[in-house]
Order: C-alpha cells, then structure tokens, then sequence
C-alpha cells in the first residue's frame, strides 16, 4: 500500500517544475501532475498562468486548460494527480486562498522561488472537504 503521506516524483518532475517556476518568475507559475492513479508523478505540464489581476501573488488555470489536461492523460491511461504553482518570493506554503481552491484528492505543490532562483518544493493534500493541508513529504524515485 502506497504511504498516504508521501508524494512519490519521477527523477526529471521535480527538475521541470523548477525551470517552469523559473522561466515565468516574478509571476507565478503553475503546471499540472499526471501520472498513473496510483503514482508516482510521472511528469508536470507547465500551464499558462491565466490570472490577469496579480499574476505576482495569484494563479489561475482555465477550465479549458483543465479540461485538455485531463483528457491527455486520460489518453494516455494516465491521470491527473494535482497541480503545481509557485511563489515569487515567498516561502512554499500554501495560502488560504491556496486552500480555498483546493480539492480533495488532488495534490497542490508550491516551490518557493526567491530572486528567480527556485529554493524549496513542498507537497501538500487535502484528506476531506474541511480539512486543512496535510503536508506530505516528497520522495524522487
């Protein structure tokens, strides 16, 4: 049985998410998880950061976005397994507003990038509808 409070990344995920947070730094920038439904995160897709009022401090994925995600991996026989974002210049917790968006079942990944440079990676859950984080350690295997 997989840990419950461990995210499990290919090698090369956690490399990607870097140089995607890195490349759309001093916005946010944020991709999503695919992998098979029983992990590991077998790779990220960077998305395009759809927040048009505070790109610096907010994110936003379409639903087109979402939707066209989810169907590759489904193409595939993949799933997907959460989202990434990152923040400029602040630490790799998430914020309220990170949890109001959060959905139970999906994995959230936050990395800190400070000065363009990108620092720690933190993955987080949501284990029921009012829970808070759940923070959960990441294995690359």
């Amino acid at each position: 049985m997989a840990d419950p409070a461990r995210v499990r990344f290919a090698p090369e995920v956690a490399a990607a998410i870097r140089a995607a947070a890195r490349e759309a730094y001093p916005h946010e920038g944020c991709g999503a998880l695919i992998g098979p439904p029983s992990g590991p995160v077998t790779e990220t897709i960077p998305l395009p950061n759809r927040e048009t009022d505070k790109p610096r401090v907010r994110f936003a994925v379409s639903p087109r976005d979402y939707l066209e995600v989810e169907d590759a991996a489904d193409a595939r026989g993949l799933q997907l397994l959460g989202f990434w974002h990152s923040h400029p210049d602040h630490p790799a917790r998430p914020s309220e507003t990170d949890r109001r968006y959060a959905w139970e079942g999906l994995l959230t990944v936050v990395i800190a990038v400070a000065q363009g440079v990108p620092q720690e990676m933190t993955a987080w859950d949501v284990p029921g509808p009012e829970a808070p984080f759940r923070r959960l350690e990441i294995a690359e295997e």
